[in-house]
């Protein structure tokens, strides 16, 4: 009789921790849980997941990549566009068309708040397909292009996280 309750007992616990195992894998493999880290440097701040580092790249402020996605920013302050005789007082869509017409790109900017314009595109680097979503958008010093991007195959997992990274960017 003992025996039986022993073996009931290791039962239910095995049971219980075999349980608790699998749910936490699956919500990390179905994205349940997937940890949000905030990432700051340079006057700019954004809200993405867990697990992206800084790297060096020529001509950007700053650069962070993960092992599915990545993101490029340029500050370009008032002082250094100053020459161009854009200030300030230059708007949010004006400073998009110039950056339009800079990369010689006629790709249409949508809204996705009052701070924030982007717009979408693929190109092949390195002999892959990847997308990418640019934003702008302005602070009290400097306007940002913010460079998003992923494989081409990744695009419909990443694009709605690029947009929700986006919402969260708060600039100085």
């Amino acid at each position: 009789m003992k025996e039986n309750v022993v073996k009931v007992i290791v039962g239910v616990i095995c049971f219980i921790v075999c349980f608790g195992i699998g749910s936490s894998i699956g919500a990390n493999l179905f994205g349940n849980k997937i940890e949000e880290k905030t990432y700051s440097n340079s006057g700019f701040t954004i809200t993405m997941e867990d697990g992206f580092y800084e790297k060096d790249y020529i001509g950007a402020t700053f650069y962070y990549e993960s092992q599915n996605a990545g993101i490029s920013v340029v500050k370009e302050t008032y002082e250094d566009l100053s020459s161009l005789e854009i200030d300030e007082n230059v708007s949010l869509e004006e400073y998009a068309e110039l950056v339009s017409y800079v990369n010689e790109t006629d790709n249409e900017y949508q809204k996705l708040n009052d701070q924030i314009l982007y717009y979408t595109y693929n190109n092949t680097a390195s002999g892959k397909n990847y997308s990418y979503m640019t934003a702008v958008t302005k602070g009290n010093t400097a306007f940002w292009i913010i460079n998003l991007f992923c494989e081409e195959d990744n695009k419909d997992t990443y694009f709605p996280k690029f947009e929700k990274w986006l919402a969260t960017i708060e600039v100085e």
